[in-house]
């Protein structure tokens, strides 16, 4: 994961240097590979476990160190302003593969201007590696690093229909990318389709046939849910990886799907202006609630090695998401939040 040290104040103010900060974070578990300047910026290259998925975006990060310096965390509420017409009134969403796409959601902007990003954009993307397009495109890269959940732009007026629908692919349909390389698709890859074709290989990579352009004007944000292994399976079939596939390849935060269209939203009506359609066209459903955990207090001393106060633990814990439901004086009985699919366990 490439951070940029100035994106991340956004987030969290920290009373160190980035230098200190990288030194915490690997002690905390995140090996630190190097950090090198970029302009008047650093980029810091933390290595992320598969487990921890949630810490692929500079706000999953800054959550940890939150923790690790008791600091506040600082995250957009992310409320655009709607108008008047309804997304359902403007676009029809179907999925035909429910268990691999648990959950779709689209948005819909009307009146943009496509154009060159801002300076502070260009340069934050630019700093962790990734080339400016446009103001569109940028910013749904930006929410991307930002919070890991991956997004995409659809030219809602070269959707047929228009409409979305998530389903098999069909033996012998093709689908030319964004990379402008043509993909041969087989019916055990998930694609989205408008009415008539593919318009994107689901999880994986958008589709050049309706990709934001100089001329667009109105378009579909779509944020969802699918399948870590049909997803990896898809992408090592076609030998074809993106960030989006590697993110979905290890699963993602249920709750964050529709925070990050919310999120991409307001940062577009910022940039490119545009009305953004009420509501949202959200097909499928939330996921359940993670199991309650019971951690004992004497077994925390056992494998650290050291005590911990059971006032301090109960912090610490709160500090990072998990809610309380019990406490005795030997235990303490937490719900993980959303974004840790990795605690299911008292270890």
């Amino acid at each position: 994961m490439l951070v940029s040290w100035n994106w991340f104040a956004d987030y969290v103010t920290l009373p160190v240097d980035h230098a200190k900060f990288a030194e915490r974070m690997m002690l905390a578990g995140m090996n630190h590979e190097n950090t090198h300047a970029v302009g008047n910026d650093w980029c810091i290259d933390l290595e992320i476990t598969s487990n921890r998925p949630d810490c692929l975006g500079h706000i999953g990060l800054a959550r940890e160190a939150a923790v690790l310096w008791d600091v506040p965390l600082k995250i957009s509420p992310a409320k655009p302003l709607e108008g008047k017409t309804k997304t359902s009134d403007l676009v029809k969403v179907s999925v035909a593969a429910a268990t691999l796409c648990p959950r779709y959601t689209a948005r819909v902007i009307r009146g943009i201007k496509v154009g060159p990003s801002p300076a502070w954009l260009v340069e934050r993307l630019a700093t962790i590696g990734i080339a400016s397009i446009n103001n569109v495109v940028d910013i749904t890269n930006y929410v991307l690093m930002e919070c890991s959940q991956p997004l995409h732009a659809f030219d809602l007026k070269k959707l047929a229909g228009p409409e979305i629908v998530v389903r098999p692919a069909k033996a012998g349909e093709k689908l030319e990318a964004i990379n402008h390389k043509t993909y041969e698709l087989n019916p055990t890859m998930l694609v989205i389709a408008d009415r008539d074709q593919p318009v994107a290989i689901a999880g994986v990579m958008g589709g050049a046939a309706t990709e934001v352009s100089a001329t667009t004007t109105d378009i579909l944000i779509e944020s969802a849910l699918f399948d870590p292994l049909s997803v990896r399976t898809t992408a090592r079939t076609l030998t074809l990886k993106s960030d989006s596939s590697y993110r979905f390849e290890r699963g993602l935060d249920p709750a964050g799907v529709d925070w990050a269209s919310r999120r991409c939203c307001e940062l577009i009506l910022q940039l490119c202006g545009g009305e953004l359609a009420s509501g949202s066209v959200d097909v499928g459903s939330t996921a359940a609630e993670p199991s309650p955990i019971t951690v004992r207090y004497a077994q925390l001393e056992r494998l650290i090695g050291i005590p911990y106060p059971v006032e301090r633990v109960r912090a610490i814990l709160k500090a990072l998401g998990l809610r309380e439901t019990a406490s005795t004086v030997e235990t303490v009985t937490v719900v993980p939040p959303s974004w840790r699919r990795d605690l299911s366990r008292e270890i």
